[in-house]
């Protein structure tokens, strides 16, 4: 049996990862925003569900998270899956915004991890999974801030899985496309300032990606099974795109990592 640690299980990607991991017979502490989603979390876990309501854009909170969870038994596998986004141009998007967006996409998994490699290093075993995105792979018009804070989140990751190998440690970057979750609907705000030049941006907003969403998009059952599936084997990869529209994204750095290499 192994022991997770999820951040964001009320829904998506995370509530499907933590049911795939009970259904295994493994024990779970997921973070919930709200108590209601806790208590719900823990009265369908068979008694081996943990919740915890915690905000990952709080400092503090982030910090007790890994003391609160190591209560509940030693942790094997931590998820960062809570992610917020921000639809707006960069010049549209204000700074505080953007800060608040990195707190809870950047420096709360930071945070987490940091939190608890000394644990794992004791132990001298550990798997730390960070749930990015193609957009940490390639830049997208109107999710700037997002863009960025999953890109720092992949440099972070890359350097981290180098700096804990010895130890026993692994790492590895989750890169979904397009998933059917309430990601875009609830977890995407709105850039408040509406620059003109840039209506063919922020003049459609979120509704361009709700619809893409709706047509393209795969499970979160299918991000679930995927990480399962690189965790049970014997390599873990560090870098796990899931989608079919993952192939666009990778072949275009590819391209464009070539083109570099050309001139």
């Amino acid at each position: 049996m192994r022991r997770w640690l999820i951040t964001g299980i009320s829904s998506g990607i995370g509530a499907a990862l933590a049911k795939a991991a009970l259904a295994r017979g493994d024990h779970v502490v997921g973070t919930a925003r709200t108590e209601e989603a806790r208590a719900a979390f823990e009265a369908g876990g068979a008694g081996r569900a943990t919740g915890i309501v915690a905000d990952m854009s709080d400092p503090a909170q982030v910090a007790a998270l890994a003391d609160r969870a190591l209560a509940a038994g030693p942790v094997d596998i931590v998820v960062n899956n809570a992610g917020q986004s921000l639809f707006g141009a960069a010049e549209e998007v204000d700074l505080d915004d953007a800060r608040n967006l990195f707190e809870v996409n950047f420096f709360g998994p930071w945070a987490l991890t940091q939190a608890l490699l000394p644990h794992f290093r004791s132990r001298g075993s550990g798997t730390i999974v960070q749930l990015s995105s193609g957009c940490g792979l390639n830049g997208t018009p109107g999710l700037s801030a997002y863009c960025a804070s999953k890109f720092a989140l992949e440099g972070l990751t890359e350097t981290l899985a180098l700096e804990v190998a010895a130890f026993g440690i692994r790492a590895m970057l989750v890169e979904p496309g397009a998933i059917a979750t309430r990601f875009i609907s609830h977890g995407t705000q709105e850039a408040h300032v509406r620059i003109p030049d840039y209506d063919f941006l922020s003049g459609q907003g979120k509704a361009v990606l709700d619809g893409y969403y709706a047509t393209a998009a795969s499970p979160p059952e299918f991000v679930a099974d995927a990480i399962l599936t690189a965790l049970d084997g014997e390599t873990l990869p560090l870098r796990l795109p899931v989608g079919d529209d993952m192939r666009g994204a990778l072949a275009h750095k590819a391209s464009a990592f070539a083109a570099l290499a050309d001139g």
